[in-house]
């Protein structure tokens, strides 16, 4: 039996704590002993331990990068000469370097990161722009494959020269089956409105989604055509404000801002339509929750996104690009029978494209090539 330690820096139930319980639930335990790290409290760690998987603390982690690094790192470091785990598997920038880092003086056999997202954005400045290039360059070195869940991230690590062809794979995100027949079930039953059109998405209220925009944008839409509502489950630092720009156009009936809710399948039979209106993305889970529950989605015009989105099963609309956004919307109100058949094509879209038998073999033969 192979000892797999899966890496991870926040507790909270996020697309990539999701990741690793989704990918480990698949794997046999006859063949895979499971151990998690990750910073303490939160409902990730709950998770963990339902499921009997083994759990480590991390309590020195932090998202910013700070001295406490150091003492994390040692932390790990001692925490894997003291288990000897076969496999260790890092997931997120921080963890990556850092977990990669201590494998690696670790001697653990394989040595796997997956990247859910890069560290290196186009807004940054160039000098910390170039820092964390630099960084992802060492974290791929010290790894022996690095996992990217979509094409286009693959295909620009290799551009950049920051990982050798040979240690990248793709490999998409997937469901569970119980999950994706729930949802199957959902896409079914989904029938037109037949009066308000609801847009809605779950989403974290931050920088990365583009919530200052969206809210903005869905606010005027509401002033222009009567038939829209949107509802926005999730939290961040930036969900005041947004409750405060939708209180300043007296929308607070139109556009519902509910707060966190895990539970999202009751959501999604509510919804008509689901917008990620994102500065930079992966492989996010809603979206592929979202097109097997047979919802047609609005995406900003991200080269990872229009791997599972296109005009056939969505909508694709520039970046801050807001009179378009804005009338998309309108064009979505003004007539529901395209985005109605879209919805049906996006969830057979993507029940063809993430599989999760698939996800869960290309994983395990990369677990088991550990010697």
């Amino acid at each position: 039996m192979k000892k797999v330690l899966h890496i991870q820096l926040l507790p909270i139930l996020s697309g990539v704590q999701r990741f690793s319980l989704h990918l480990l639930d698949g794997l046999d335990r006859n063949e895979f002993e499971i151990w998690i790290a990750c910073k303490p409290g939160g409902e990730f760690v709950d998770e963990i331990k339902v499921r009997g998987y083994r759990y480590l603390p991390l309590p020195t982690f932090r998202h910013q990068i700070c001295v406490w690094d150091i003492f994390t790192f040692f932390h790990l470091l001692y925490l894997i000469k003291k288990h000897h785990f076969d496999i260790v598997h890092t997931n997120a920038s921080k963890p990556g370097l850092l977990g990669r880092l201590a494998a690696r003086l670790g001697k653990v056999p394989l040595i796997i990161h997956t990247t859910h997202t890069f560290p290196f954005l186009e807004h940054q400045k160039p000098v910390t722009y170039k820092f964390f290039t630099t960084l992802e360059k060492i974290g791929n070195r010290l790894g022996d494959y690095n996992v990217f869940v979509n094409n286009s991230d693959r295909l620009k690590s290799l551009k950049m020269g920051l990982i050798k062809p040979e240690k990248a794979i793709t490999i998409y995100n997937a469901l569970p089956p119980t999950l994706a027949s729930a949802l199957q079930e959902i896409a079914q039953n989904r029938k037109k409105p037949e009066k308000e059109i609801i847009i809605g998405s779950t989403l974290r209220f931050c920088l990365q989604k583009n919530v200052i925009n969206l809210i903005t944008a869905s606010c005027n839409a509401c002033l222009q055509e009567p038939k829209l509502k949107f509802i926005y489950l999730g939290e961040g630092e930036y969900f005041d404000l947004c409750k405060a720009i939708v209180h300043s156009y007296g929308l607070e009936e139109r556009i519902i801002l509910p707060g966190w809710d895990k539970d999202v399948l009751p959501w999604l039979k509510v919804f008509n339509v689901f917008i990620l209106y994102s500065r930079w993305e992966a492989m996010p889970f809603s979206i592929i929750e979202t097109m097997h529950s047979g919802l047609a989605v609005i995406v900003s015009d991200l080269p990872s996104l229009s791997e599972l989105v296109d005009s056939e099963t969505g909508y694709i609309v520039p970046l801050d690009d807001s009179a378009n956004l804005i009338q998309t919307f309108r064009e979505i109100a003004s007539d529901f029978e395209m985005p109605y058949q879209k919805g049906k094509k996006a969830a057979k879209k993507i029940a063809a494209i993430c599989s999760y038998e698939r996800m869960v073999n290309a994983y395990r033969e990369l677990y088991l090539s550990a010697k």
